[in-house]
């Protein structure tokens, strides 16, 4: 991808049909640049003013190809928490389809919570990942409505939430074939300047080494 623009929305390589997701309205928040996050570059998303945008659409995901969900799912992502903010980041995994297994919210001093609810206003805190590099994996089996958090930090213990149960509450409600999504979004508001850096993402069915 381009240094200073988006990233391209159609994935190279296999396997075919792996998508990131964004509205036109979003760019301005979106930009690839050098980093040694997790390879040669990373995307900065910041929260820069976008205007009226629905909020479903304010955000960038990562949509994997149709799959069951009947065996557990792996998503993995490294990112970095930066800029001075009042204002958090929110991390949704779904189907692809609307319905969540989890949501976790970053807040600018690095303070990670999960969610509680489908309502996202019940937050339960696990750790700090503070301004360092951090790879964050979901462990996720819709079959038994379950999902394990891990994050990774260039320092100290790991922060690990293990038996969480699932935002959604009926296996049946999942889409079948479903598209395992990872997305992030700013919270909304005038406080401006938090910048996410996402080095890598996977969506795999292959347990991580």
């Amino acid at each position: 991808d381009a240094l200073n623009g988006p990233p391209a929305k159609d994935l190279p390589g296999r396997p075919d049909g792996d998508i990131i997701v964004y509205v036109s309205e979003v760019e301005p928040q979106l930009k690839v640049q050098n980093s040694g996050i997790a390879g040669a570059k990373a995307l900065h998303y910041t929260n820069v003013p976008i205007g009226d945008v629905p909020g479903h659409q304010r955000g960038i995901s990562f949509k994997g190809i149709g799959t069951a969900l009947t065996n557990t799912t792996w998503i993995t992502y490294t990112g970095q928490n930066t800029g001075a903010s009042t204002k958090d980041v929110y991390v949704y995994v779904s189907d692809g389809h609307s319905h969540f297994m989890a949501a976790m919210r970053i807040r600018a001093n690095g303070e990670v919570g999960l969610s509680n609810d489908l309502a996202l206003g019940n937050f339960t805190a696990i750790g700090n990942i503070g301004s360092e590099v951090h790879t964050v994996v979901f462990t996720l089996s819709p079959s038994t409505l379950k999902y394990n958090v891990t994050i990774f930090k260039e320092t100290g213990p790991a922060i690990l939430a293990e038996n969480k149960s699932m935002l959604t509450e009926d296996a049946l409600n999942f889409n079948n074939p479903a598209h395992p999504m990872i997305s992030f979004q700013h919270e909304a508001g005038a406080s401006f300047g938090h910048t996410y850096a996402i080095g890598s993402v996977s969506i795999t069915r292959k347990k991580p080494k």
